[in-house]
């Protein structure tokens, strides 16, 4: 099986004198009533002119059970996998970008026999330097140095009715001195993945909040959700830890489906 660690948008971090390649937006939502979208590919440097090439892939994050979390893509995809891949289309799919300049690439979808549900891919955006040539017409090696960056969006298109929600079926954590390391053991139910937010909130035996953080969460099967939270040194006691999810995530477009709000409380006792 092949990983690449997670994140809804690759960044790379680019050698010094080139600029990165931009994409947006970094997620693309499409049903039946709107077969067709865009991403804009921006080349930000002033003076290099960049190739850019655009492939999908089906993959969606997965976690092992320490709660780390990565982007996983299947060597081979299985009949029942929601794959968005072969009925996707990019216009252009192949261009270079000059100096500042940008690409608007248009997005088709044309599924055939699809039962109501979401399906995934994730575009991934290929660039890298055009070999310059010096004075005497001959390829200048030291451009780009061969370097390939890769950005990878999220793509999702819904067929009928699709629901989504989740349940926080595990809850485990512990505290090392210095900070809270929790564990959710996250199921999705309905036909289309979990996206919202994640909230977590501790307090002592009195309810005085001692920390709470938010966090973005994406739940496309189960997950194993690993959270991190500084307190410091916290005084012997019982201390209420609190983690909740729901779908209230703000995004252009609205596009996020409403599921439920899941919430789930345990007790830590800190000596």
């Amino acid at each position: 099986m092949k990983q690449i660690f997670a994140a809804i948008l690759f960044v790379f971090t680019a050698i010094s004198c080139f600029a990165q390649v931009t994409v947006a937006p970094v997620t693309v939502h499409m049903s039946d009533a709107d077969k067709n979208s865009y991403i804009v590919v921006r080349n930000n440097s002033s003076n290099s002119s960049w190739e850019v090439s655009i492939e999908m892939k089906f993959g969606y994050p997965v976690s092992d059970s320490l709660g780390k979390t990565v982007l996983y893509f299947p060597e081979k995809e299985n009949e029942t996998d929601p794959s968005a891949v072969k009925f996707i289309s990019f216009y252009p799919r192949k261009f270079i970008l000059p100096p500042l300049g940008e690409q608007t690439v248009r997005i088709s979808a044309k599924p055939k026999g699809l039962t109501d549900g979401e399906y995934w891919g994730r575009p991934v955006i290929k660039s890298k330097v055009v070999a310059a040539e010096d004075s005497t017409g001959k390829e200048n090696i030291n451009a780009g140095l061969g370097v390939e960056f890769r950005t990878v969006i999220a793509l999702n298109y819904r067929k009928g009715k699709v629901s989504t929600g989740v349940n926080i079926q595990d809850l485990k954590c512990s505290y090392d001195g210095s900070k809270l390391i929790l564990t959710a053991g996250l199921k999705r139910d309905g036909n289309a993945a979990y996206i919202g937010n994640i909230i977590t909130s501790v307090t002592d035996s009195k309810d005085n909040e001692i920390k709470n953080s938010k966090q973005e969460i994406s739940v496309y099967y189960d997950l194993n959700k690993r959270i991190e939270i500084e307190t410091g040194k916290l005084a012997p006691g019982k201390y209420n830890i609190s983690v909740s999810l729901n779908t209230d995530r703000e995004e252009p477009g609205s596009r996020i489906i409403k599921g439920n709000t899941a919430e789930r409380k345990i007790i830590l006792t800190v000596n």
